[in-house]
């Protein structure tokens, strides 16, 4: 199995997140995402490859706009890597991905683009 080596500049290991035995653990969330979130997902059904390039974009998203190196970085908290490695159903991974989904869904995106996407300060 393909190690998981951490990123000097806290990014996503995308090899790691695109490699076979990734991809066949990505079926057991694909199948709970598809059961538990059928409405969020039905129109754009994922594939255990387009959630594995989901997973590294979120992760990037995360440095980009969280990390230390961020240009404009906000008082918001990363989401621990462990929870992006819980493979279970219904584990961490799924709830992440169900909440990303249903984000989705409810703003009418047609697709995920966290290329454009910038986080902002919330008004408080």
């Amino acid at each position: 199995m393909l190690t998981l080596n951490p990123k000097k500049d806290g990014g996503p290991n995308a090899k790691f997140f695109e490699s076979p035995e990734t991809i066949n653990l990505l079926d057991a969330v694909r199948t709970w995402l598809q059961k538990n979130c059928k409405k969020h997902v039905q129109a754009d059904p994922p594939t255990n490859k387009s959630l594995a390039s989901l997973i590294v974009q979120l992760i990037q998203f995360q440095e980009d706009n969280l990390g230390k190196n961020a240009s404009k970085p906000t008082p918001l908290t990363r989401l621990p890597m462990k929870c992006f490695l819980d493979f279970r159903p219904g584990g961490a991974l799924c709830h992440i991905l169900a909440s990303v989904y249903k984000f989705k869904s409810e703003q009418g995106w047609r697709r995920f683009d966290f290329q454009v996407s910038k986080v902002t300060s919330p008004k408080l």
